[in-house]
Order: structure tokens, then sequence, then C-alpha cells
């Protein structure tokens, strides 16, 4: 991102409340799990996201859509065969606001009822929605920081429909497996101004700007005070409306083929008349315990095992193979030197009546503990103008 980018988003930041991109008003749901469709425009939540300039995306099916009974639309992302991955806005009461700053708090979650999930890359004509039977959000309200949100469905999502992507919380965001770059898939708009929701898209190599605590991901000039909590980060643009709750996807095991990394979920940014400027995630690395317990929980609801990012942090290392030694050939005849003696060993006796051993090379295999990133951000208040 361009020096002058980041003068632009500094300047909106000052200037406004950090824009709550409005969610989406989805005017027919076919719903096999009773989602109806709303005569109703009204934000989902406290604030919302696009794919700016994004491509059609019909494979990305982990991408899904998320839709309420209030007729907004949000995105998510499959982590489980039935646990989805969303913003915290998407799941509460709409309240009319377009704008938020990190003062305001989450109010009580919907019903689960309210929702549907789906994988369909046209909302409009989606005739398949899959039930949500369980909403799990972070404990503290605060909106910033807090803007994430799973949803436990009544079904599992065959694999033959959609293959879940794998949430970033046994590693930190610094890790060396996440690459510099993320994709971005949602049904939003693709600019601030336009009309042509509903339809999933996605946009490749947007850069990472800013992550607090990360120093590959280092918070420089104006980008070191724009957040108030180390617990999300910064983006390029490149999303505006309906693309709330939607992952970043690393960019690098996304192209691979294989199975993505998610690393948040879209929560809010600023945006000008015509422009998305920048992009604010919920970090999965900072929610780690809550979206490895919610697995657990989904697995054991939906009859399968557990996925591997719901285990422990420790990761074992296999120790290097002793490399080969030649041994030298027995020597024969009166030329020999005299054999060594064998070394005596002695036991000391400890006055607590322990034997102490000699010291030894042990067998047991090490661990490594990849840890999440602890560094602390200091909470600043937003001043809006």
């Amino acid at each position: 991102m361009s020096s002058g980018t980041n003068h632009a988003v500094a300047a909106a930041h000052m200037t406004s409340r950090l824009t709550a991109l409005p969610a989406l008003a989805l005017f027919t749901l076919v719903a096999a799990c009773g989602v109806t469709p709303a005569d109703s425009s009204e934000p989902i939540g406290a604030a919302s996201s696009a794919v700016q300039g994004g491509a059609s995306e019909t494979s990305a099916t982990f991408a899904m859509g998320v839709a309420s009974r209030q007729g907004g639309v949000c995105t998510g992302t499959l982590i489980a065969p039935n646990l989805v991955l969303t913003a915290r806005h998407c799941v509460v009461p709409p309240d009319g606001k377009e704008g938020v700053t990190c003062n305001d708090k989450f109010p009580k979650s919907v019903s689960a009822s309210n929702l549907g999930v789906t994988s369909e890359s046209n909302l409009f004509r989606a005739r398949t929605y899959h039930g949500v039977k369980e909403i799990i959000t972070p404990t503290e309200s605060g909106f910033c920081g807090n803007d994430i949100a799973l949803l436990i469905l009544s079904d599992n999502v065959p694999e033959s429909e959609a293959k879940p992507a794998i949430p970033v919380v046994q590693f930190s965001m610094g890790d060396a497996r996440i690459s510099d770059a993320i994709t971005a898939i949602g049904y939003g708009i693709t600019a601030p101004s336009a009309q042509d929701s509903g339809l999933r898209r996605s946009r490749k190599d947007i850069g990472i700007l800013c992550v607090p605590g990360e120093a590959r991901f280092a918070c420089k000039g104006e980008l070191e005070n724009f957040l108030d909590t180390d617990q999300e980060f910064i983006t390029e643009g490149w999303v505006c409306s309906g693309d709330s709750g939607g992952g970043a996807f690393d960019q690098n095991s996304l192209a691979k083929g294989g199975t993505p990394y998610v690393l948040g979920t879209l929560s809010r940014g600023p945006q000008t008349a015509d422009r998305c400027l920048a992009a604010i995630y919920t970090r999965t690395d900072k929610h780690a315990k809550m979206i490895q317990d919610a697995g657990i929980k989904a697995a054991s609801e939906g009859g399968y095992a557990a996925p591997t990012w719901t285990q422990a942090k420790e990761v074992p290392v296999e120790p290097p193979a002793p490399e080969p030694t030649d041994t030298p050939a027995a020597c024969e005849g009166e030329g020999c030197p005299a054999p060594e003696e064998a070394p005596v060993t002695k036991t000391v006796t400890t006055t607590s009546g322990c034997a102490q051993a000699p010291l030894g090379t042990g067998g047991s295999t090490s661990f490594v503990l990849i840890g999440l990133a602890l560094a602390g951000a200091a909470a600043r208040r937003r001043r809006a103008s």
C-alpha cells in the first residue's frame, strides 16, 4: 500500500466514524432452514462489507452466504462440516446505525433459528439453506476485537458440497506458514455506490498492512494508531458492503489448491463515496480457545472426529536421525594397544535417601510450543469529528 493510500486511510479515520458498511437486503430466500424473505434493507448489525472489483467465484464453496430473517446478508467461512465462522454483528438485531466506535457494545444475539447458511454462489437463486442451531460469541461485548461469531449448523454440509477451510488457531499470524497477502471472498457489492450484491466474488493479492504485535506486519506510520486492540488486523481495501464476516484467506495456501488458512473475519473499514479504503478483520488466532472449543462441540454434535486444528498448540518435533559413523575394524596381534578399562560409575546417596544417577542422553521426543502472539496494545478511544 502506498504512502498516499496510508494518508487517505488515516484522513478518513480522523474525520469520521469508521463506516459500518450496511448489510445487504435479501429479497428472495428459498430456505430449507425456515429463513423467510424480509422486505427490509436495514443493516444486519453494527457494521458490514463486499469485494470491490472482484471476479465471480463459484468454486470456493467454503465461503458461504449467511442470511437472516431480518433480510440481511453476510458472508461466513465453513471451518468444519457443521461449523461456520462469521462476524458477530451479523448475528445481532439490526440497529439502523452505519457508524461504529470501539465504545459500542454488542447486544444479545438473535435466535439461531433466524439464520440460514448456503454454499451456493448466487444468493438470489439459492435453493438450499442449512439451519443454525447455536450461536457462539466472545464473552466480552465491546465491538472492537470481538466482532467474531461461530454458527453450529443443524446438519452437516456434505464434502461434495463444500470442503472446510482451516482457521489459524494453532499458531499466530506471524508464523512463516502465512504469506503477506490474502484473498477476500464475499457476496457484497463491487463499489460503494454499486447495486450488484448477491453474487460470490473474490479478489486476490490483497496486502496485509498491520498486525499488532507481529514484527513481520508491523503497524507503521498512521496505521500505528489506527487499531484499538491487538485482536484485529488491517489489509488493503477492496471490500465493501455485504462481505461482513467473510474470511481473509492466506494467499499461498489458497493458490496451492489445498485447504486454505483463514486468518480472520471481516469487521469494518473506512470508505469514501466511491472507494473502500481498507479492511479491518478480527483475528482468529486471538480467539483460538473459543474457536477450538466450538470445533470440539460441533464435532460431537455432528458425529465426526474433531478437526486436527482443535488440538493443543504443542506440536511434536521428531529428533534428527543420528549421522552414520564408521566402526573401525578390530585390531589383532602384538601391535595392538591394551584395552581400556571400563569407567566406574558411582552411585551417590543423598541425605534424602534418593539415588543420583549419572547424566546421560535422553531418547524422548522434544516438543516445540507454538504460542499465540501476546503483545498487548493499549486501548485508545476513537474520536469522531
